[in-house]
């Protein structure tokens, strides 16, 4: 089997719908709130590097996998892949509060997502 059948299924990738879902779902949300605590969300990542370096989990892993994928290192699809469901499944669990029902089933789709990201190492 290439490494370029394992992640996919059909024309899209699991690791391409986890990016579209995580992304669709932070950029709503955040639309929704009032232009005061969007700075206010802002300010409080521009001061804390445990957020920043939520945020630098998706292109960081972005940019892991697209390598690992022209160099053919399985490894580094894997490390980049890891990455992006890491923040998935952070940004599903920091709406928790506001939205609870859309964080419940962005995690539950994140979790199934998992399931058939990783299920072609264990087979």
């Amino acid at each position: 089997m290439e490494l370029r059948e394992v992640f996919h299924i059909g024309s899209f990738t699991v690791l391409g719908a986890i990016v579209i879902l995580t992304g669709w779902f932070a950029l709503v949300e955040y639309d929704q709130y009032p232009e005061s605590e969007r700075k206010e969300i802002v300010d409080r990542i521009k001061g804390s590097p445990a957020a920043i370096i939520v945020v630098a989990l998706m292109p960081v892993g972005i940019v892991i996998n697209m390598l690992g994928n022209a160099v053919g290192s399985l490894w580094m699809v894997i490390i980049g892949a890891t990455l992006i469901f890491v923040q998935s499944i952070i940004v599903s669990l920091l709406f928790w509060k506001r939205k609870r029902w859309k964080s419940i089933v962005l995690l539950v789709a994140m979790i199934v997502l998992g399931v058939f990201l990783y299920m072609p190492l264990f087979m």
